[in-house]
């Protein structure tokens, strides 16, 4: 009770302190100007944000600087249709999910390129991708296969990099905090009046809360931006990561089964470690041979190398060890056609994609003897490694006619893949402005899908694995509207209903597509900018799942999730408070907790506080350099909770540093 309490009188303080001792100080509150925002995921093609006619959320460069996020999950909890699951303490697993959908059924994107992992589907490297180097993310709600193929079912999380400057300079960060945490950073950028680049570089090193809990990511990037003319461009992104966890918890699930409890359970594991490799290369040539063509020329490059030792609960003198290498190879195009005397933007494009998967899992110590004396099977119906590769081909089409106040687009995707043959995803979407309320509408109807991964395909088959499977599928639909009430205050909502039939299932073995279910529910926000130093954002999801074969909700999708958010400037100094509230949610995982105790059915909700501070010391004492103190705490009243059940979120925790940028 004394932790709820803290948090209603923060929120409180938020919704009246504030805007009272502005008013006391008759400070003016001028209309608030906004400029336009460009985005480009939506319809892979530049474009005002307020002629989007898809669900898009826009974190900032200004954001994600003033707020000193570690990583992507700090900044991105709570923001509408989006739901985090963070299994404990830095450097584990970080699932996104969107509009209710899997994590492998979001695709990411890092400057257009694919990041989804070959093996597994996912974006595993939510862990380690540190937000140094971006400039801003984009997020885009909603089924996007039309325009981007396997897993947008849910949606598109787009992370673009910062560009370089015209003048050269540098930024240096050190920072320190709680779990002996520290993170430096250096950011050189430079060039000319026709290139810039981009070089950086990030260290991030914890002890961790427990024993054999460390964190060390080590992140490299160079981005070169070169401009000839005003026709032609090229831009180049290189990162590489690398990282390593220990690994303090372990759930021991799978087909690992205590021998005497007969249940899958967590426990503490002492030698326990994951390492992770990764490369991205993405190169994009833009040129626009006469007024009414553009065209776009791309091509990427992922490596990801993921290993992980784990311990066995059953037997810890042996380790069970997971070694996989994938690739992925992009080559497209895509052509842009308009004239300003019509309403319509033709798109065309072709992709070509090739995916490899090559590793798998092995026992330490005598495997044999251990799984033919729990499961009497032999060994090599899981050990055996797998080499496998296969290619997709696919040509996509979109028609935007804009004539104010309509909006219209239609598009068509065809992929031709080697594994799961054909498929074909439409999707129409409109909008229409009311100048006189300046209300606006929107609406979208779309088929997505996600095609099964190696693992699911290939891994210990006939066992686990299943060559046969067919892509996920689903049905999507929304609408909503936004609508500007003064000159300082905005609302909007959406309403979605997604249907996901032929999901696969991968428990009991082998994997099999029977699975269906349907997410529904609504998305709301409001920003209020009081005054000029002074603005609210409240974000709303209410979410409703329904597993159609057990008849149940989803697990973990909580029903509604709040985000209370202010951010307050005054002269040098800002503060950037945020609350998060998450409801209950339904739980499936291992039977028994780390003290042996059987895991619950539902996980409870919890409330959390975060602050972040900026300070920015005065010209005066610096001629030719800017220097920032910067503080993020995180957790601020110490709430004990769950995101995923056995992996404790860690308490009151901060990180505090300088910047200088020179």
């Amino acid at each position: 009770m004394k932790k709820k309490a803290h948090t209603f009188l923060f929120l409180c303080f938020l919704c009246l302190c504030l805007p009272l001792s502005a008013r006391a100080e008759g400070v003016d509150q001028p209309e608030i100007v906004k400029l336009e925002t460009i985005i480009v995921t939506a319809d892979r093609l530049p474009q005002p944000m307020a002629k989007s006619t898809s669900s898009v959320t826009l974190i900032t460069e200004e954001e994600i600087s003033e707020k000193h996020p570690t990583l992507p999950d700090e900044i991105l909890r709570g923001m509408p249709g989006l739901s985090v699951n963070s299994s404990g303490t830095m450097g584990e697993t970080i699932s996104i999910r969107l509009r209710g959908g899997n994590s492998d059924q979001t695709l990411v994107l890092i400057d257009g390129m694919k990041v989804n992992s070959p093996w597994n589907g996912t974006y595993g490297e939510w862990r380690n991708t540190d937000l140094t180097d971006i400039g801003r993310i984009e997020i885009i709600k909603g089924t996007q296969s039309e325009l981007y193929g396997s897993e947008a079912m849910g949606g598109v999380v787009h992370l673009l990099t910062k560009e370089g400057g015209k003048t050269p300079g540098f930024t240096l960060s050190v920072g320190g905090g709680t779990f002996k945490t520290w993170k430096e950073s250096l950011q050189v950028t430079g060039g000319e009046e026709s290139l810039h680049y981009l070089l950086s570089t990030v260290r991030i090193d914890s002890k961790g809360q427990f024993d054999n809990d460390a964190y060390r990511n080590t992140g490299l990037t160079a981005r070169i931006d070169w401009e000839p003319h005003q026709t032609f461009s090229l831009k180049s992104v290189s990162r590489y990561r690398s990282a390593e966890k220990e690994l303090a918890v372990n759930p021991d699930e799978f087909f690992f089964l205590d021998p005497n409890e007969h249940q899958s359970t967590f426990f503490r594991d002492k030698e326990g470690v994951r390492i992770n490799h990764s490369f991205l290369q993405s190169l994009i040539i833009e040129g626009e041979p006469c007024p009414w063509w553009h065209y776009r020329l791309n091509m990427g490059i992922l490596r990801d190398h993921y290993r992980s030792e784990k311990m066995l609960y059953y037997n810890s003198t042996n380790l069970m060890i997971n070694d996989v290498i994938s690739n992925r190879l992009v080559l497209g195009t895509q052509h842009d056609f308009s004239r300003p005397d019509l309403p319509n933007t033709l798109t065309f494009g072709l992709e070509y994609e090739q995916e490899a998967a090559a590793g798998g899992m092995e026992l330490g110590g005598d495997p044999n003897t251990i799984v033919k004396s729990i499961l009497g099977m032999d060994t090599s119906l899981f050990f055996d490694t797998i080499d496998k590769k296969r290619h997709n081909l696919s040509l996509f089409f979109q028609n935007r006619f804009e004539a104010h106040p309509l909006i219209l687009t239609a598009g068509l995707r065809w992929d031709n893949n080697s594994v799961y043959g054909k498929v074909c995803s439409p999707r129409f979407s409109g909008a229409f402005t009311l100048d006189k309320t300046k209300t606006r509408f929107k609406a979208s109807w779309a088929k997505g899908f996600r095609a099964p991964a190696f693992q699911e395909l290939y891994f210990a088959a006939p066992l686990f694995g299943n060559p046969d499977l067919n892509p996920e599928r689903n049905t999507s639909f929304e609408t909503g509207f936004e609508q500007q009430l003064l000159h300082n205050l905005s609302i909007g909502c959406t309403y979605f209903h997604i249907g996901f039939e032929d999901l696969i299932a991968k428990w009991p073995p082998p994997s099999r597509n029977i699975g269906a279910a349907v997410t529904k529910g609504a998305e709301g926000e409001l920003v209020y900018h009081p005054f000029s130093k002074l603005d609210f954002q409240v974000y709303y999801t209410y979410l409703d799942s329904e597993d159609k074969e057990k008849k149940c909700e989803l697990s973990n999708r909580p029903h509604h999730t709040w985000k209370i958010a202010a951010n307050y400037h005054e002269g040098n100094f800002s503060v950037h408070p945020v609350v998060h509230i998450v409801s209950s949610e339904s739980y499936s995982g291992p039977g028994l907790d780390l003290q042996g105790n059987p895991t619950k059915e539902r996980n409870p909700g919890f409330t959390r506080t975060d602050v972040s501070f900026q300070y920015e010391f005065p010209n005066r004492y610096f001629k030719r350099s800017r220097w920032q103190w910067y503080a993020r705490i995180n957790n601020l009243f110490d709430e004990d909770y769950y995101e995923v059940q056995g992996f404790p979120v860690p308490g009151i925790h901060f990180l505090t540093g300088v910047k200088g940028i020179f």
